[in-house]
Parts: C-alpha cells; sequence; structure tokens
C-alpha cells in the first residue's frame, strides 16, 4: 500500500485552499454558479451534468465521437484513436494535433478497446465489436487504407443478440512482431494471429471476458474483467452468456483475474487472482501493473515469480468512496501515471528503486472520462484518449447533415451529440504538477466536500424534524420518499412553452421545440405549476443503459462507459449483466442497510414472465428465430403475450371497468438478489406494450393495503415509462397518446398519495431516467423533474442547476442514509434547500383528465403512403424489446414528424428527410444490412 505521505501533498493543498479562499456570495457551496448551465462557460471551463466542470491541463483536440483506445506510432509521429459512436479511427499529428484522417471503412464498428501499430508501423491492427479484425496499411503520410476486415473464430456461447460474436477488445503484438494476441471477450479466450499469413493460428482458453493484453518475459498477460471461471457452488449471475461469480447480495463480479500464457506453447500456465475488473495492463521492466476498475487499485505483479507483490490503492483524497475507476496506465520518468476515468484526470505516482516503493504525487486534469494514455518521451508528452470528451458540448453542438448536404447549425441538442477529445499534456515538473491538482480539486468538488462539516461526520444531537436536515442522520419532517422514474423526454419537449396559472410565460423554454404541451401533458403543467417548476435540471447519463445506473447506483462503472454505443455483449439498461453493478452497491441497499424499508416497482427489473413465459416482443421463446426477423410488429402490435389493445382491456379489469380474467399474468423478476425480493411481482417492467394505466392499478390496489395496514415502505422506487412511445408503429396508441397515457398516470399516482394519510410525511421525487429521445435548446441531458411535497415551495420557477445526482444525495439525506460513490459524496446533502420551506401546504394534488383518448392509435399500413408509410416500415424492422435498443436517431425523427407533421424538418435538418437519406449514428445507411 502507499505510505501515508502519499496524501500529504493532497492533504496540505486541501488546507491551503480551506485557509486562503472564501466562498463568493454568488457561489454554491461547490464554489461554483449555482445558475449555472451545462455546455462550454465564457471562461473556457465545460460544465457536465454530473456535477462536475471540466478544465483539462494541456491542449484539447476535439471530435464527434467517443474514443476508447489510443495508439502511438513507433516512431512517434502519429496518434491512432479508436473512435466509438462515430465508428472511426481518427488519426491525429502528435506534435501539432492536427487531425490528418477519420479512417471509416465501410461496416467497421469500433470495439470498447484495441488498437496497435504493428513493430514496424506498416499497420494498423483495431477490434471491431462485431467481431472482425480490422487490418490498414499506414501509407507514407501516416494515414490508413483498408487492406481487410478479417472474421475472428466466432462465439459458441449463446445470449440473444450477441450470438456468434467474439467481441475483439485487447490487441498487442510479440516482441518479435510475428504475433498478435487478441481478447475475445465473448469467447472467454485469447486468440493467436499469424501478422505474416493473416490466420488464427489458436485460440486458448483463459478467464471470464479478456479484456486488456500485454507481452512480457516471453508470456502474454491477459486482464479477465470478470473473473476466473465458476466453480460448482459458485453463486453466478449471468453476463452475455458467461455465469461471473458473483455477490450473492448485490449480483456483481467478486473475483479478478490475470491469465498468463507461455509464448512458445501457447498455453495458459497459471491465472493471478487480482482486484475486480482488472482492465489496463503495463509492462516495465521485472513488472507488471493491473489497473482493476471497480477495486480503485493498481495490483503489481513480479513477471519472474507472476505473483503479486504490491497492492497500490488509488484514492483522489483521503477517506474517498468507492468510484474512481482507474482503467489505463503509463510510465514516465519512473513515475507511474493512472487514468482515473470517474475523476476525469490522471493520478501521478513516484516508483522507488526497482519500482518498490509508491508515493502520491499529485493530479492532472483531463477532458472527460479519460480511458487511454499512450507516452511520447521524444517529446515529454501524455497523450490521453477521453471517451466522453466534452459531453454534448451544449450549446456549441453542431448537428449532422445528411450525406451531400450543407452542414447546418442544429436549433436543438441531444444527449447523444456526442463530442469526445484527445489531451496533449506536456509531463509537468513538480510545481506545475501542483497547480494541476489544485484545478482537479477545485473541477470535482472536493475542496468543497472537505468544507463541508458534513461530510467529516453525522449529526449526534436530534434536533426538531425539518424538511432537510443540516447533517446526515438528523430527523426530517419525510419519512416516506417515493422515486418515480421516467422515460427519455426533454425540458423543451414538455415544457417548452410553458405558462403559469395567468398564462405569462415562465422559465427557459423554446416554444419551436415542442412536442407534448399543455394538450398532451396536463397533469405535467399542473405539477409545475401548484408546485415548482424546475428550468435548469439535467440527466446524468445519455442514453438508458446510462441513466439506470446514475438512478440506482449513483455510478457509472468502467466496463459501461467504454462500451457504450457498442454494446456487443448486452444492453444493461435495467441490469441483466454481473459486469455492471458496482460493488458500492444499489440504492435500495443503502436504505436497507441503515433499516430502512424498501418496495420496488419495475425500475431495473431484468426479467418478466407472462403465465410462466418470458415475455418478448420478437419471437416465441420456444421456437429458433430466423437468421433475421423482419418487420415483426406490422401484424397489429402483437407479442408472444398478447397485442396492447389486450393489455390495454386487462387494465380496464383491473381499474374494476370491466368483469373477467386477465389474459395473461405477469411476473417480474430480477437477478440482482437484493433487488428481486422487494420487487412487486404484478407489476411489470419496462415494456411499452403494456399501458401506464396498468402499472399505476397494480400500485394503486398495493398502496391501498399500505394505508390499510399502516405499513408504507420508507422508500418507493417506480418505473412508468410509456412517454418512450413506439413511434408510428402500427397496433400501437401514437406519440401524443401514449406520452398521454404516461401524464395521466403520474398525476393520478400524486392525486393518490396527497389524498392520503401518508401526504404529511411524503415527498416524490420524479424524473426522466435520460433525454435522448429529444432535443433541447440548452442541452441535450436538459429534462424534466419534480420535488412535490407539503414542504415544497408553491408556484415559483428554480433555475438552480440540479442533476440526478442531486436528486439521489437528497433522497439519502432525508433518509439518514450515506452517500453511495464519489459522485454523490462530493454533492452537498442540502444543495436543494431552496426547493423546501418549513411552512407546509397540505393542499392535495388533483389529476386532470386526459386530454385524448389513449387508446387513440396509429394509422394501419393501408392507411399511409408516402413518407409516412416510408417511415412505418422503417420503424417496423427495429427492435422495441428495451430501450435504445432502436436507432435513436430514427425514432427521434419519427416521433417529431408523426406530432408535427411531414412537412417540418426535425431540428438541425435541412428538410423532412427519408429514412434513407438518414445516416445512422453508426455512420451507415440504414439499409445496408
Amino acid at each position: 500500500m502507499p505510505k501515508r505521505s502519499n496524501f500529504l501533498i493532497l492533504m496540505f493543498l486541501l488546507a491551503f485552499f480551506l485557509i486562503f479562499t472564501k466562498t463568493p456570495a454568488h457561489c454554491s457551496d461547490t464554489g461554483h454558479d449555482p445558475l449555472r448551465q451545462v455546455g462550454r462557460q465564457q471562461d473556457g471551463t465545460i460544465v457536465l451534468p454530473t456535477n462536475r466542470i471540466l478544465k483539462p491541463a494541456g491542449r484539447q483536440v476535439e471530435f464527434e465521437g467517443r474514443p476508447n483506445g489510443i495508439a502511438l506510432s513507433p516512431d512517434s509521429t502519429t496518434v491512432a484513436l479508436l473512435n466509438a459512436a462515430k465508428n472511426n479511427i481518427i488519426v491525429m499529428d502528435s506534435r501539432t494535433g492536427e487531425i490528418k484522417q477519420m479512417f471509416a471503412p465501410d461496416g467497421f464498428k469500433a470495439s470498447s478497446n484495441g488498437i496497435v501499430y504493428s513493430k514496424d508501423g506498416k499497420f494498423l491492427f483495431a477490434s471491431q465489436s462485431d467481431g472482425y479484425l480490422l487490418i490498414a496499411n499506414v501509407l507514407s503520410d501516416n494515414t490508413l487504407f483498408l487492406e481487410q476486415q478479417l472474421a475472428l473464430p466466432l462465439s459458441k456461447i449463446h445470449y440473444p443478440g450477441a450470438d456468434y460474436n467474439p467481441n475483439p477488445i485487447g490487441l498487442a503484438v510479440s516482441d518479435d512482431g510475428k504475433t498478435l494476441y487478441i481478447a475475445l471477450s465473448r469467447n472467454n479466450s485469447l486468440a493467436v494471429f499469424d501478422i505474416s499469413t493473416r490466420a488464427v493460428l489458436k485460440e486458448i482458453a483463459v478467464g471470464n471476458v479478456p479484456t486488456g493484453v500485454v507481452v512480457g518475459n516471453g508470456k502474454v498477460y491477459v486482464s479477465n474483467r470478470g473473473g476466473r471461471p465458476a466453480r460448482q457452488g459458485d453463486f453466478t449471475v449471468d453476463s452475455s452468456g458467461t455465469p461471473i461469480v458473483a455477490d450473492p447480495i448485490s449480483g456483481g463480479a467478486i473475483t479478478g483475474s490475470v491469465s498468463v500464457v507461455d509464448i512458445k506453447t501457447n498455453q495458459q500456465i497459471t491465472s493471478i487472482p487480482v482486484g475486480l475488473h482488472p482492465s489496463g495492463l503495463l509492462v516495465a521492466g521485472k513488472r507488471l501493473f493491473v489497473a482493476n476498475s471497480n477495486s480503485d487499485n493498481v495490483s503489481v505483479i513480479d513477471i519472474e515469480s507472476d505473483k503479486v507483490i504490491k497492492t497500490i490503492s488509488i484514492k483522489p483524497f483521503e477517506n474517498a468512496l468507492f468510484g474512481s475507476s482507474p482503467n489505463a496506465l503509463a510510465i514516465m520518468d519512473n513515475r507511474l501515471v493512472v487514468s482515473l476515468g470517474a475523476g476525469n484526470c490522471l493520478a501521478v505516482y513516484a516508483l522507488g528503486h526497482r519500482f518498490g516503493g509508491v508515493e502520491f504525487q499529485g493530479l492532472i486534469p483531463t477532458g472527460w472520462y479519460p480511458s487511454g494514455i499512450a507516452v511520447d518521451n521524444e517529446k515529454r508528452q501524455l497523450l490521453v484518449a477521453n471517451t466522453k470528451g466534452v459531453g454534448a458540448l451544449g450549446p456549441a453542438t453542431i448537428w449532422k447533415s445528411p450525406a451531400g448536404s450543407p452542414p447546418t447549425q442544429g436549433k436543438g441538442h441531444n444527449s447523444m451529440a456526442y463530442m469526445g477529445s484527445a489531451s496533449m499534456i506536456e509531463f509537468p515538473d513538480y510545481h506545475t504538477l501542483q497547480a494541476h491538482t489544485r484545478q482537479t480539486l477545485e473541477n470535482n468538488s472536493w475542496i468543497a466536500l472537505s468544507r463541508r462539516k458534513d461530510a467529516k461526520k453525522t449529526g449526534t444531537k436530534k434536533p426538531d424534524p425539518v424538511p432537510l436536515p443540516e447533517k446526515t442522520g438528523d430527523p426530517s419532517v419525510f419519512k416516506h420518499v417515493f422515486y418515480i422514474i421516467k422515460e427519455n423526454r426533454t425540458y423543451d419537449q414538455i415544457f417548452g412553452d410553458f405558462k403559469d396559472k395567468n398564462k405569462k410565460p415562465k422559465g427557459n423554454g423554446d416554444p419551436k421545440l415542442v412536442q407534448f404541451g399543455q394538450d398532451v401533458t396536463p397533469n405535467h403543467h399542473a405539477l409545475a405549476r401548484q408546485f415548482m417548476l424546475f428550468d435548469n435540471l439535467y440527466d446524468s447519463g445519455s442514453i438508458s443503459s446510462e441513466g439506470h445506473q446514475w438512478i440506482t447506483q449513483a455510478f457509472v462503472v468502467d466496463y459501461l462507459a467504454k462500451d457504450l454505443t457498442t454494446y456487443a455483449r448486452t444492453y444493461p439498461f435495467n441490469g441483466g449483466d454481473a459486469l455492471v453493478y458496482a460493488p458500492s452497491g444499489f440504492l435500495w441497499e443503502n436504505a436497507l442497510n441503515l433499516g430502512k424499508s424498501v418496495r420496488v416497482y419495475g425500475e431495473y427489473a431484468n426479467g418478466l414472465t407472462a403465465n410462466g413465459l418470458e415475455m418478448g416482443p420478437w419471437v416465441n421463446p420456444t421456437v429458433k428465430p430466423p437468421a433475421k426477423v423482419k418487420a415483426p410488429w406490422l401484424g397489429g402490435g402483437v407479442t408472444n403475450a398478447g397485442s396492447w389493445a389486450a393489455f390495454w382491456q386487462d387494465t380496464s379489469i383491473l381499474a374494476g371497468e370491466e368483469t373477467g380474467e386477465l389474459h395473461v399474468k405477469l411476473r417480474s423478476s430480477s437477478d440482482i438478489p437484493s433487488l428481486d425480493r422487494l420487487l412487486c411481482r404484478e407489476f411489470p417492467p419496462f415494456n411499452t406494450g403494456i399501458p401506464d394505466q396498468y402499472r399505476v392499478q397494480v400500485w394503486m390496489k398495493e398502496f391501498d393495503r399500505y394505508v390499510a395496514d399502516n405499513n408504507l415502505p420508507n422508500l418507493s422506487v417506480m418505473l412508468i415509462c410509456q412517454d418512450h412511445t413506439q413511434g408510428n408503429l402500427p397496433g400501437y396508441p401514437t406519440p401524443e397518446a401514449m406520452v398521454a397515457d404516461n401524464d395521466l398516470a403520474l398525476g393520478r399516482i400524486v392525486e393518490k398519495i396527497s389524498h392520503s394519510p401518508y401526504w404529511k410525511n411524503s415527498i416524490i421525487f420524479i424524473i426522466e431516467d435520460d433525454a435522448q429521445n429529444g432535443v433541447d435548446h440548452v442541452d441535450g441531458h436538459r429534462t424534466l423533474g419534480f420535488v412535490i411535497s407539503p414542504y415544497t415551495r408553491r408556484e415559483v420557477v428554480n433555475s438552480n442547476y440540479y442533476t440526478q445526482l442531486d436528486i439521489t444525495r437528497t433522497i439519502e439525506h432525508i433518509l439518514g442514509l450515506p452517500p453511495m460513490t464519489q459522485m454523490d459524496m462530493a454533492i452537498d446533502p442540502r444543495a436543494m434547500k431552496a426547493v423546501f420551506t418549513d411552512k407546509p401546504d397540505f393542499t392535495p394534488f388533483k389529476a386532470k383528465p386526459a386530454r385524448i383518448p389513449l387508446d387513440t392509435m396509429n394509422k394501419p399500413l393501408t392507411a399511409m403512403k408516402g413518407l409516412e408509410k416510408e417511415w412505418a416500415l422503417a420503424m417496423a424492422e427495429q427492435n422495441f424489446s428495451k430501450p435504445d435498443a432502436a436507432d435513436e436517431d430514427m425514432l427521434n425523427r419519427v416521433i417529431w414528424y408523426t406530432v408535427k407533421g411531414y412537412d417540418t424538418p426535425y431540428p438541425g435538418d435541412p428538410r423532412v428527410l427519408s429514412p434513407h437519406e438518414l445516416e445512422s449514428e453508426h455512420g451507415r445507411k440504414i439499409d445496408d444490412d
């Protein structure tokens, strides 16, 4: 472990700031302007939707996409970045930062890592997420020319949507330059590839989910993010078809390993236990360094004995909770440089003689989520790939035009307008490193964290209950917290033309971007008028696979952060993958650990059966699916459990409006043991084939029982998801009707609670999981949300900067819970104090009736023509079995056209587009399958 002196520099800097700096009157406890908006600021800093800012060191090169991997050419003149989301390889001059090429061969799909030059610099190898190896020739000007995309050994591990895909990730070239080693994550193997013959010579079994590869001392070392293979008696949770040895409570991986393969025999000779989620590897001298992303540490292995001889704790400040995500490593001037993805920085450690001692020296701020480091010793610079870069870039976002059209400035911004970056950082001297450290502390609000007494101790003396206590553990007037999660809407889509009860415009909205206004969402508008309108609230994630992690865990693990947009293994919006579960646990576990009672309705549940059979919208699970399913939705929205109309009729039966039996009995489940036992089984998780009114009826029945028995849980978490919509698919309601269904459900839930005996000590938090299915004039992450209670200030607009993490921290504080990770730990637990008043108003809420029939259906294909029919046919081939499985660029446009008309261009597009004119987010035409 590092010596205690490792923290002395950091503690001195913290003390210096606490003594010699004061928080300006206009600033929040974080030292930042409380009215700031996400995006680029006048001083050049960038505000993120995660309660942090960016002011990185060195020079920044920005580009569209999400760079996951980085490689420096052997002559150190060129940097190549493996760029997901845009599916290209960025070729950049390492001296000037000039982008020389965006190499995007047809069908290229960038993996979550894996890019390397040949030893002679004549070739570049890159992993493709769809199971191919890209081989490119390096031309005289250092640009790339495609040689081939070679299919790698097929996976024999079954998982729906990923069958046969080996999903290559890490790459390494042998010391003699003749062999390429490829980590095949879905095969749980290492492929041995002969560079001269372009052939795979052998596949070697290693641990679970091999990720990183390095060569050293006549051996190949492979980091296994999923740890060792399961043994008889192990508790396991699945990850893309592989059973992962898992925690019997939270379901996350509990082993990590490094496989050692002998180069001469091509056999695994041993497996070395290390920390959780080992990812980045580095060989230096006789040492192997392993970045353990889910343990916040680095294992140091002697490569002669293949034993762990030291473990370096990677904590950016003393007493830090989990949440650094060390994921990449480099060495320069006998200093170990560790990329901290979640910390948006690099940590620098001095290494003693023969790497015997380790001493923390400081931090270097980077772009958002650094994930790869290359060292240019000649120019003494660090080259860093920042996966999230600058986010959606806020007001500076420019939307992509269709091929052949001139570029156009977007009128609205989407959360998926990914802008990655590369940092070019001169290796700092002692004084510069201290300045970088101070900037990192400020960027992440860690100075404010040390200033707050609340962060150091909980309350001891119990004062009178108030809405938001001074100290964690002090009593709150709220004994029951409801957390309601909705799906995918921006602020402007709902509230862009918001008016108060006197019909005066209120809030920072753009009326041109409204899609579901007052006539579609009367309850949303009524709640914002009666309670509080938030017009500066942000989702922390870009899409559902991130959003539900932020909501339930206050964190997104490195595995998912890098795999975002590729999803070659799973799409874990609601779990279903052991590798997305953080070791810090979930919000409900946090509550249970403090003796609180919890009930969960649909949120994060990944299992749903109908009459005991798995419910899915594609094919009957007992029938082997064809190679490609064509237009499964055109039969009137029928799933193997029935049509939307059948569940709509069931809703009437649940409400007592009709007699009879439900056409199927639903049962939800989760592979997370702690969640599974908290679920209301009859309440369906995400499935847009089931109306939200069905969900409300199930919840109301159970709520009435809680009222009768006087045992309402302290925390209730609920998903209502119909605002996601199904576009213009025949057999389903129109987008307006589905959003109206969601609106009425929300109104009825609030009405029920506010007319109950529990209203006096209840609080309701409501937010979207993400805002990806729309545009917003401020930033694509800006969303709608509510805080509803008798103690909420009434009829006001709150323009303070808040995110999902503020809501999580507020819930924790009200219930007397500690933070879970560094992300919520850094937030002032009283950041939302402006929301509340000490003088309660117990006036209940009265739900507004829907203004459009909730069973207003999309037209059948026979009634469509022109562009409307083209879009319906294109949407019919999309997968709506889970959030975001459909192409969101397409879905966003078809919703816009359906609501606004097929004569109104989508924001940023020069005209109304046909499906065939629209390039998908993957950089290829949608009809290129």
